[in-house]
């Protein structure tokens, strides 16, 4: 088939060809105005590997696949029930009456809300990264300013989180030792009286 036969063939089906294009574009008017709107907050975090105690400290490059499982391990601690239940706690939606009205439809009233709002929350959660140190949190919502706030809101549980990670092991050592203090003082006291 040569350039001439295929624009005649063009031309005798041109009423079909127009009528599938005008039908194309009605469908796609339709679907954009009848589907409701989805608006999406996007927040970048830059996860960096330096100051955790893994091998990348000891030697002196880091290996890509320890620095795509520190970043995996980092997304799956975004996307977790408890950073969603800080969520939720700081932006206190278990208090709203439209919500706790969802709530009682949805579940009808069994189980913690907050533990439905995490969820609800985090079907709505998107968490990407490439092969940079930069996690991309996404929120999508139909209202503009609730998607900004909730993935603001991620990205400072995730923060809060991580800290609260790094401290409570060394939280728990200085309570180890003020015990084992106390012990001893009391040792001590009652050798001081013996002697």
């Amino acid at each position: 088939m040569n350039v001439h036969q295929f624009l005649l063939a063009l031309r005798a089906r041109f009423g079909v060809f127009v009528m599938l294009l005008t039908a194309t574009v009605l469908a796609a008017t339709v679907a954009s105005v009848l589907l409701p709107k989805t608006y999406r907050a996007t927040v970048s975090l830059l996860v960096d590997a330096k100051n955790e105690q893994s091998l990348s400290n000891v030697l002196p490059l880091i290996l890509p696949q320890e620095k795509l499982s520190y970043l995996q391990t980092q997304m799956d601690i975004i996307t977790s029930k408890r950073v969603a239940r800080k969520v939720v706690q700081d932006l206190k939606l278990a208090a709203s009456p439209s919500a706790r009205a969802a709530f009682e439809k949805a579940a009808g009233g069994y189980g913690s809300i907050e533990d439905w709002l995490a969820e609800s929350l985090l079907t709505k959660l998107k968490v990407e990264t490439s092969q940079s140190s930069i996690i991309q949190v996404t929120f999508s919502s139909a209202d503009p300013r609730q998607s900004a706030e909730v993935a603001n809101a991620f990205a400072k549980a995730y923060v809060d989180t991580m800290l609260e990670l790094r401290v409570e092991p060394t939280r728990q050592a200085a309570q180890w030792y003020d015990e084992q203090l106390k012990t001893l003082r009391v040792n001590l006291e009652d050798a001081q009286a013996k002697l």
